[in-house]
């Protein structure tokens, strides 16, 4: 009996058996192209909708451009002012420029003849029109730094130079001129 069993766990000879087999062909490699007409409007399609979006975001862009110079130069206003060594001229053409800075702001958005000719209380009501927040003491002192001589501009206090301008940003952030 033991030798039956000793045969049983001896592999046969397939040697013989697996000469004539060939070896399997293949598959074609998949292709990324679209195999219908329907995928390639789809893909069209997309790459238009991206196109429209890059537009529009550019031209929003271009749109806000003025505002990004305007906050550029009223920080270096505000850098200007920080400044310790600065004689009283000096600041007072630095407090100056604010409101001209607000004033050509408002020329890039609004039209030339709604706006230009704006003076005293018709500026600051066009100001709170278009979303400013300035209270009555940074009216106040917007009407200084534009009209009062450099003596008296220069002597606008480091706070109240420093809400001012909070006051600026404020508005050339946030606002809209209904055309």
């Amino acid at each position: 009996m033991s030798a039956p069993a000793a045969s049983a766990l001896v592999a046969p000879d397939t040697s013989g058996q697996l000469q004539p087999l060939q070896e399997l062909p293949l598959p074609q490699t998949v292709s990324y192209v679209p195999q219908t007409i329907g995928w390639v409007f789809i893909g069209l399609l997309l790459l238009a909708l991206l196109a429209v979006a890059g537009w529009l975001v550019w031209r929003r862009r271009e749109k806000q451009r003025y505002r990004r110079v305007a906050l550029a130069e009223l920080a270096s206003i505000e850098a200007s002012l920080a400044a310790t060594q600065m004689d009283s001229a000096q600041r007072a053409s630095a407090l100056a420029a604010i409101p001209r800075l607000i004033k050509r702001t408002s020329l890039a958005v609004a039209p030339r003849e709604q706006v230009a000719a704006l003076t005293g209380d018709a500026w600051l009501a066009f100001l709170q029109r278009t979303r400013g927040r300035f209270d009555a003491r940074s009216e106040a002192l917007l009407a200084l730094a534009s009209y009062a001589p450099p003596d008296q501009v220069a002597a606008i206090s480091s706070d109240e130079a420093a809400m001012l301008i909070s006051h600026t940003r404020d508005w050339i952030e946030r606002h809209h001129v209904e055309i």
